[in-house]
């Protein structure tokens, strides 16, 4: 009877391990990778700049993307059909037509640009990509950078470019900020006029390289040399050729021989129900968002990597429509060291707001209509598909349990002799 009852339990357990690996092969996760190419790295304004959106590792039979770009240094020209444009968004939805036949890899879209600034541009993506099973693909995603204008590395270089400078003479902008120290956050961007460094205590002097875009404008700068331990501002100014405007270019550099206690990075910068763009990243400080017009406060969750530093959040409630500045200023543990996080929070008005949920309603409908004429048209096919392999399997499966029902009773029949 022992005996019996030893050979029933294993013809059980290996009985429940064929069907345990049956069904883990009919749930396996599909996944790939979306990553977007550009034609070139660097580009002259004017100049006309491709983005392609392509699949790798998987096959996709219809998805829906969103391609976020920086709307002030670039100008969407075009894309395929199936696309819209929301301010810096750029949606995109396809199907395969055969309802599954003919899957996509590889290349999957082209879309077109304009330069219109100097600069580092951002092109960031996300979506929901779909295999021949309607299975959601677990995908992750690669962004692109290009940039936008050619810098010179030496200050004579300028002299001899040909570069697109602006030579008005009301200009006191920027076209260069370089450091012979490595570390400075974020890069240079001529929008931008805050930055920060971090030196160890033998660091005394630092060589700024400061170009500005007309060659005639006046740059002053001090505070670069004897440096202290704490504390220290090296002031950019640029004062225009007229002598009617100026900007002003701040580094703050603590010096210090105990990093730890300068830090001032964001291991978290998130905000409820809201993209950050560019997502985010420790060293990159300046984001936009835009949010509905029924928002007038937002939660934002930011957590510093020492987490004996501080943070607070000034400009997050009470939101007016238009454009809000948002800072999530970081205080380090020593107390003096701090780098502001800066979001520029764009909140629709009612009319933009309207224009927003009826593009959102057509692309839910567009989408809806695309799997339904997808289900209706290729039911037939799918169902019979469906179950030739139902069938297969069971019938794979039934053969197993009956080989492996055979070899435990002659086992047993052995046993008995």
């Amino acid at each position: 009877m022992k005996r019996k009852i030893l050979v029933i339990s294993e013809c059980i357990l290996i009985i429940m391990l064929v069907i345990c690996c049956f069904c883990k092969t009919s749930n396996a996760i599909n996944t790939g990778t979306v990553y977007l190419e550009s034609n070139k790295n660097i580009f002259e304004q004017g100049e006309e700049i491709e983005i392609k959106v392509a699949i790798e590792n998987t096959k996709t039979v219809s998805f829906t993307t969103n391609l976020y770009f920086d709307n002030y240094k670039l100008e969407y020209i075009s894309g395929p059909e199936n696309t819209n444009v929301v301010d810096n968004r750029v949606i995109y939805v396809w199907y395969d037509i055969t309802g599954g036949s003919s899957p996509k890899d590889g290349e999957l879209a082209v879309f077109r640009f304009r330069a219109k600034e100097n600069g580092i541009a951002t092109f960031n993506l996300d979506g929901e990509f779909y295999d021949s099973e309607r299975q959601v693909i677990q995908t992750e995603f690669r962004d692109v950078q290009i940039q936008i204008g050619k810098e010179e590395i030496e200050v004579e270089g300028q002299e001899n470019s040909n570069q697109q400078l602006d030579s008005k003479s009301d200009n006191s902008t920027l076209q260069v900020l370089r450091l012979d120290k490595e570390g400075i956050i974020p890069d240079f961007d001529k929008n931008i006029y805050d930055y920060y460094l971090t030196v160890g205590n033998d660091i005394n002097d630092i060589d700024v390289l400061a170009i500005s875009e007309n060659p005639n404008a006046k740059i002053e700068i001090v505070g670069n040399n004897n440096l202290k331990e704490g504390l220290n501002n090296i002031i950019i100014k640029v004062t225009s050729e007229d002598e009617t405007q100026n900007k002003v270019y701040t580094i703050q550099v603590t010096k210090t021989n105990n990093i730890e206690l300068a830090n001032t990075n964001l291991e978290i910068l998130a905000i409820e129900n809201i993209l950050l763009n560019p997502p985010f990243d420790a060293n990159i400080t300046h984001y936009s968002i835009e949010v509905p017009n029924d928002v007038t406060n937002l939660n934002i969750f930011a957590v510093p990597q020492n987490e004996n530093a501080k943070v607070e959040i000034i400009g997050k409630d009470n939101l007016k429509e238009g454009n809000n500045s948002i800072s999530v200023i970081v205080t380090a543990q020593n107390g003096f060291s701090k780098r502001v996080y800066e979001i520029n929070c764009y909140k629709r008005n009612q009319e933009e707001q309207s224009k927003y949920e009826q593009e959102q309603e057509e692309n839910k409908k567009k989408l809806e209509e695309i799997y339904e004429a997808e289900r209706v048209d290729n039911k037939d096919d799918i169902f019979n598909k469906n179950n030739i392999i139902k069938v297969i399997l069971i019938t794979l499966l039934s053969i197993a349990i009956i080989i492996v029902i055979a070899v435990c009773w002659g086992k047993h029949l052995r046993l008995n002799k």
